[in-house]
């Protein structure tokens, strides 16, 4: 469990380190790993740099990281330990990779340690000096007719949608928004900085399994969750679906397909 103020201060020792690791306007941050709070963390670290933020597929093969990576002239690649073994086989052809930090108990030969070396770093924030035009993600399409493309996306193409889609924190009204769509998706990005611009208390499942989903919507009496078709039709058919107190959903949100309507039936009727 992390507060909002926590969060704070680990995106600001995060910044400290990228900036002393010689991150500098315009240069490429990149993740690799399923949803956690890091990836977040590097976001905003990044913004307050005013670098770029390149989250990677974490389902992407060896090939495919290489490319992106290179694609978009990574300087800096967070991982978690599960990738190392795989990054360190590439490593000679990143020639734009000069800072590589591990998650998890990573202690590897050329590697820092994320959680060290931001209980080390300063807690003050950094002000990022660019505008709303400038260049925040470079986020990859899926590449399944060809390479994966690096699309450009904005500060303002987040703080428009934010903006006039989501209201403001307001201190009386508490919210959880169970998210599961990975954060290299438009999607779960999108759903974990309405949350932060909402006020809203973020419930992050690593990855996506109806039973686990079931779970944590009831624990943490979930209000809101963002759902693609087939995840919403998996979780509505599970046999223990009635087994679990989902009374406090009351938005789902949905992209990436139409809704089928037997789904949309099933989910009137079940929710």
């Amino acid at each position: 469990t992390i507060t909002y103020e926590k969060l704070v201060e680990r995106v600001n020792r995060l910044a400290d380190v990228l900036q002393n690791a010689g991150v500098s306007p315009g240069d490429r941050v990149a993740t690799i790993q399923v949803n956690c709070n890091e990836h977040i963390e590097a976001y905003f670290a990044s913004a307050q740099l005013d670098a770029v933020y390149v989250p990677i597929n974490f389902r992407s093969t060896a090939d495919e990281i290489e490319y992106m990576l290179s694609d978009s002239a990574a300087k800096v690649v967070i991982a978690a330990e599960r990738y190392i073994e795989l990054m360190d086989k590439i490593r000679p052809n990143l020639s734009s990779v000069s800072v590589f930090i591990g998650l998890d108990e990573t202690d590897k030969t050329g590697w820092m340690n994320y959680d060290q070396v931001i209980e080390e770093a300063s807690p003050e924030g950094k002000f990022p000096s660019g505008d709303g035009e400038d260049l925040t993600m470079v986020m990859f399409t899926a590449g399944t007719t060809g390479s994966p493309k690096g699309v450009m996306l904005s500060h303002n193409s987040f703080s428009s949608y934010l903006l006039s889609t989501v209201s403001p924190a307001d201190p009386d009204i508490s919210e959880t928004n169970l998210i599961t769509v990975p954060f290299y998706h438009i999607a779960g990005l999108q759903a974990a900085l309405a949350a932060i611009y909402g006020g809203r208390t973020m419930a992050i499942m690593r990855q996506f399994e109806p039973l686990d989903w079931l779970k944590t919507a009831e624990d943490h009496k979930a209000n809101r969750a963002m759902l693609v078709p087939t995840m919403l039709k998996r979780i509505i058919d599970h046999p223990r679906f009635h087994d679990f107190d989902l009374s406090e959903m009351s938005v789902i949100t949905y992209g990436a397909a139409p809704m089928p309507l037997d789904v949309i039936r099933k989910s009137i009727t079940s929710f």
